[in-house]
């Protein structure tokens, strides 16, 4: 009985993983729709912005697969923030190592909660990406200090590099957690994960880009989202 029990409730919440992947995607590519669209403004370095953004995140991209992939860069970022998460979090774990872990002092709720801190602390670095927020700020300084004419193409230029280094990066480390996880735990994961830096990168996007209106970015990938909820429904049930 209790294994039965044990069934229902693991299928249930897989169901559920797969539900919420079947929302997030088109949420997420929708919303990368409306950032690249408000993107499409000319910089002074005479290209547009989303130009230089797709030069940055492609260089990079050949750079990852071809040549050299900066792992002790992503990890610098990647214990910051697990330091940081444990601090937040009341210090409930020591490492990351801990998530999706099975424990014998898991039951119970202070068992409960450091399991959940657990998740947390090794979950929060992938969904900051930390160099690109800090080549938005740069961004901002360099445009009182250069000039927009000299600064616009090259912050553009990294904010796209930053971008594509901590998804593949993010997606390598992933990659190595694939086999202990169902497939929708993984999609899920993915999906969390290029929403959010979607999100992050998108609020620091005006320090860099001052053209750029999150709002409007914002209100235009959810109308993107809905048209392809509708036309996901009308193929899949019409």
């Amino acid at each position: 009985m209790a294994k039965s029990s044990f069934s229902v409730k693991a299928g249930l919440a897989r169901f559920v993983k797969a539900v919420m992947v079947a929302v997030l995607l088109p949420l997420a590519a929708g919303l990368l729709q409306g950032i690249l669209g408000e993107l499409e403004v000319m910089s002074s370095s005479g290209a547009t912005f989303r130009e230089w953004l797709g030069w940055g995140f492609v260089t990079y991209v050949g750079l990852h697969v071809l040549l050299y992939r900066p792992v002790a860069l992503f990890r610098v970022s990647h214990r910051l923030f697990s330091v940081l998460a444990v601090w937040l979090f009341g210090g409930q774990v020591a490492s990351t190592e801990a998530a999706g872990g099975k424990g014998k002092g898991t039951k119970g709720g202070k068992g409960e909660r450091a399991a959940q801190g657990s998740t947390l602390v090794a979950f929060s670095p992938y969904v900051i990406p930390l160099y690109t927020i800090l080549v938005s700020a740069g961004g901002w300084l360099l445009h009182r200090w250069l000039g927009r004419a000299v600064a616009d193409g090259p912050v553009s230029f990294l904010l796209g590099a930053t971008m594509a280094f901590h998804w593949l990066m993010t997606a390598d480390d992933l990659q190595r957690q694939r086999e202990r996880w169902h497939v929708e735990t993984y999609l899920l994961a993915i999906g969390l994960v290029f929403l959010v830096t979607l999100l992050l990168a998108g609020l620091c996007l005006p320090w860099a880009v001052p053209e750029f209106s999150f709002a409007r970015a914002f209100a235009d990938g959810i109308s993107r989202t809905q048209a392809l909820y509708t036309t996901l429904i009308q193929r899949l049930f019409l």
